[in-house]
């Protein structure tokens, strides 16, 4: 019995190593290949200039957190114009519902835990049924991180629900504003297919592992909630948009193992571009840059390398995209550059936290070998 614990359990660290083996290697295949095609480097200036206008206008209008409009800036990019457009529209439509949900209901929920933990797992898993599930799934993701964001950071003053609510979608659309802005001048805007999407009628039929996808997910979400709570950890609302991303990786057919890898792989990759975001960061931040112009400058470079590996063929892409968001993250913490790591640091701890409890609840919820094997024999008898 030990024995087989053991070497299950050297088998998972054995994956684990090739998962973050695998990913560095890619990562660097990626970086040496870096302005040799030319489309990529076009869309890597793209996301540059709606990095840098989007931080430029938050900090003209004094918004709370200008990071999130970069961010936004960088995220609602696609390779057309037409599919940058819609990408930002679903982004602000969905962060606008989010914001509405949230305000509304931390008026009742900051005072019942019971009620608040409910709430959350429901709206994640809405969330994360939709990314597989709706053409406009993108809308529903940010729908659950904004109404999580509102309310997790409402927790201690539910009147500040209405402030967080207001510049979370002032954010987003100056982000989004910025990308279609930019998107008109550098890209081109020929017609795309509408995505495609097996849609929402057969949820307890042939979509059945989504559901249960969402069911674990709101589990997990629930679960890292109270352990951080116990455990006092900052940054709460880091934790759920980690979780609510992470359990957003495609669903594949047997709901199962393959679904756990997708979210492992995920999550290595998220922790990977948050690192390499980091550490690259604070080296920046050791050289005491005060140049405005050289600041923005090293921000619009990490959006341009992060969109050059987000769009490359080695499967890191999402490496690319946390690395640039947490190299943004630390960087833009106000009006100037910055002078203290702290922030990022504390964003760090939020994601990897949420990541190490995150990873611990999937080896628990999802099916191993055995138990799928033995499900599959007893639906053929």
């Amino acid at each position: 019995m030990i024995r087989r614990l053991l070497r299950a359990i050297s088998e998972d660290f054995a994956e684990l190593a090739d998962l973050v083996w695998t990913s560095l290697e890619g990562y660097g295949r990626e970086l040496l290949e870096l302005g040799s095609d030319p489309v990529r480097t076009r869309q890597g200036i793209v996301a540059a200039c709606s990095v840098v206008l989007a931080t430029f206008l938050a900090l003209l209008l004094e918004i709370e957190s200008p990071w999130w409009a970069a961010i936004s800036g960088f995220m609602s990019l696609m390779a057309t114009g037409a599919g940058s457009l819609r990408r930002g529209l679903l982004r602000l439509t969905g962060t606008a519902a989010g914001a509405l949900l949230g305000f509304v209901m931390a008026r009742w929920l900051p005072y019942d835990h019971v009620a608040l933990t409910l709430f959350l797992a429901l709206v994640t898993m809405l969330g994360v049924i939709a990314m597989q599930v709706s053409p406009h799934g993108l809308a529903f993701l940010f729908l659950t991180i904004t109404s999580s964001m509102v309310l997790l950071m409402s927790l201690n003053n539910p009147e500040q629900a209405a402030a967080v609510a207001y510049y979370r979608v002032l954010e987003v659309a100056v982000g989004v504003g910025s990308a279609i802005v930019v998107a008109k001048l550098l890209q081109d805007w020929h017609a795309e297919p509408p995505p495609q999407a097996p849609g929402w009628r057969h949820l307890l039929g042939a979509q059945w592992p989504v559901v249960l996808h969402g069911v674990r997910s709101a589990i997990a979400v629930v679960a890292v909630l109270w352990i951080w709570i116990m455990i006092d950890l900052p940054e709460v609302a880091e934790m759920a948009i980690t979780v609510a991303v992470v359990m957003s990786a495609p669903v594949i057919a047997d709901g199962g193992l393959g679904t756990r890898h997708a979210v492992a792989v995920r999550s290595i990759h998220r922790f990977l571009g948050c690192l390499i975001g980091g550490v690259v960061a604070l080296a920046f931040l050791a050289m005491q840059i005060e140049s405005f112009a050289w600041w923005l400058a090293l921000i619009g470079a990490a959006a341009w390398i992060g969109m050059h590996i987000q769009s490359g063929p080695h499967g890191v892409g999402y490496v690319g995209t946390q690395s640039g968001f947490v190299f943004i993250i630390t960087m833009v913490q106000g009006a100037a550059p910055p002078d203290s790591i702290m922030p990022g640091v504390d964003r760090f701890i939020g994601i990897t936290g949420g990541l190490g409890i995150l990873l611990v609840i999937s080896l628990l919820l999802w099916p191993s070998d055995k138990e799928l094997a033995e499900e599959k024999a007893s639906s053929l008898e």
